[in-house]
């Protein structure tokens, strides 16, 4: 899981730029949080090879033939966005 801070920087409300949470410099500019989930099939062997998928901004190939999906969801801030 992955959780990532909309920040507006210029003050129209509406999100210039993504943080985690250490790189956010001023939480009043927060105006929503984007929540990124990755699940995995708990047998393997479930593909014929490998599955490339991409999580965090990176493509990941494994080792191993386990099934995977993110998921993604963008929730606004009540009283901070438009």
């Amino acid at each position: 899981m992955q959780v990532e801070y909309g920040e507006d920087t210029n003050g129209d409300k509406t999100i210039d730029i993504y943080h985690k949470a250490n790189a956010v410099t001023n939480w009043e500019n927060v105006v929503s949080v984007r929540i990124d989930l990755l699940v995995q099939s708990v047998d393997d062997k479930i593909t014929s090879q490998p599955q490339t998928y991409t999580f965090d901004g990176e493509a990941v190939t494994p080792t191993d033939q386990r099934l995977r999906q993110t998921f993604s969801a963008v929730i606004a801030l009540r009283n901070r966005a438009l």
